[in-house]
């Protein structure tokens, strides 16, 4: 197992910021230099409107980088779970380094569609954790929302009853896109990792494909939905 605390050493803390507030401050360079190619005579006019505010990627760059850690974290408290009050052959399924376990299956001659399912198997297994430390967190963070404005609601109506049925309504609609989400993620992440460890070296193609599926997969699930509602 890896170091309870192991996101914040210095080595993953620095990676996490700097894919933080480049996410954050990489869009903020294209309406500068959209401005700079303007005319002379432009630049002057509206400077405090065209002034880039810093303060708000900042806000945002910090709150993503604690929410990275804090899932890390959840998944190490996970690992360690599974390792003392589970079986020692669960344990050793979804703790198993899995871009080596893709390069030894490769190895073994497999016809390229088994390979593929053995591949996508294995990262699902191994994916599991993280994408459950994912759902523990996001949830965690609607939860509180929803506790927060009940308290704040009670607070200005000063009353003990107030109309919940609003934020239950919202809440039960965040925990469902968490759900679906996380389900995404850790589907498509499985399937890329499957066919990118059979198009080109097993241990990397596996990280490429289940990296790429990861992130595309909330996306892709998104979209069907907003075409499927549109469509109704």
């Amino acid at each position: 197992m890896k170091p309870l605390f192991s996101a914040f050493h210095w080595k993953t803390l620095a990676l996490t910021s700097l894919r933080s507030f480049s996410i954050f401050y990489l869009p903020l360079l294209e309406p500068h230099l959209c401005m700079e190619e303007e005319d002379d005579d432009f630049l002057g006019d509206d400077m405090e409107e065209n002034k880039i505010d810093l303060v708000i990627p900042f806000k945002k760059s910090v709150r993503q980088i604690m929410l990275e850690t804090t899932i890390v974290t959840t998944r190490r408290y996970l690992e360690r779970f599974v390792v003392y009050y589970g079986s020692q052959r669960m344990a050793w399924k979804v703790l198993k380094d899995v871009p080596n376990s893709a390069l030894r299956k490769a190895g073994r001659g497999m016809p390229t569609f088994t390979y593929i399912y053995r591949v996508s198997r294995t990262t699902f297994r191994g994916h599991f954790l993280g994408v459950l430390a994912s759902w523990i967190v996001h949830v965690g963070i609607d939860i509180y929302q929803f506790l927060s404005s009940v308290s704040k609601a009670k607070k200005a109506m000063d009353t003990d009853t107030v109309d919940t049925t609003k934020q239950v309504r919202i809440l039960r609609r965040k925990v469902s896109g968490a759900t679906v989400g996380c389900c995404a993620s850790l589907v498509f992440a499985s399937v890329g990792a499957g066919i990118g460890a059979s198009l080109t070296r097993p241990s990397v193609g596996q990280w490429i494909g289940s990296g790429i599926g990861d992130v595309a997969g909330p996306i892709i699930i998104a979209f069907c939905f907003e075409k499927a509602r549109g469509g109704l």
